[in-house]
Order: C-alpha cells, then structure tokens, then sequence
C-alpha cells in the first residue's frame, strides 16, 4: 500500500499529465477528430476531476476510507441485554 505522501505524488504527476494532454488536445487541432474528443471528454477529464478533488480532500477521504473496528465494538459494548 502507498504511504499518504506517496500517492499525493502519484496523484499530482497524474494530474500535470492529464492537464498537458488537455492543452495539447486543445492547441494542437486533435478537438477536430471525434475519437480525441471522445477520450478527452469521457476518460481525461473525470480523471482530472477526481484526482483534483481527492488531492485536495485527501485528508478527509483516507479516514473516511479507515476501518472503523473500533466504533463497532463500542457500539456492541453498549448495547442494552
């Protein structure tokens, strides 16, 4: 499993290639074949949504991503007999 640090970089590489495949789809006269737009509209930018959203709610997601063992044996332990 990657450390919090290391998937922060994976994920930040990721996001400057996808961005650069943006700006070269753009500049370079791709938008005008309807299988570049297809992979720019449909696969590239969720990509850079979601890596965008998850490097900055990163924090947020991995607790919410944690087993909560702990809050189930509580809840167990409370329990009226």
């Amino acid at each position: 499993m990657l450390s919090q640090s290391q998937l922060r970089a994976v994920l930040r590489r990721g996001h400057i290639v996808e961005g650069i495949f943006l700006v070269i789809y753009v500049y370079s006269g791709f938008h005008l074949n309807v299988i570049w737009t297809n992979i720019a509209r449909f696969v590239v930018l969720p990509l850079i949504v979601l890596s965008g959203v998850w490097m900055w709610q990163q924090g947020r997601i991995a607790r919410w991503m944690r087993p909560t063992a702990s809050l189930t044996s509580t809840a167990q332990q409370e329990r009226p007999v």
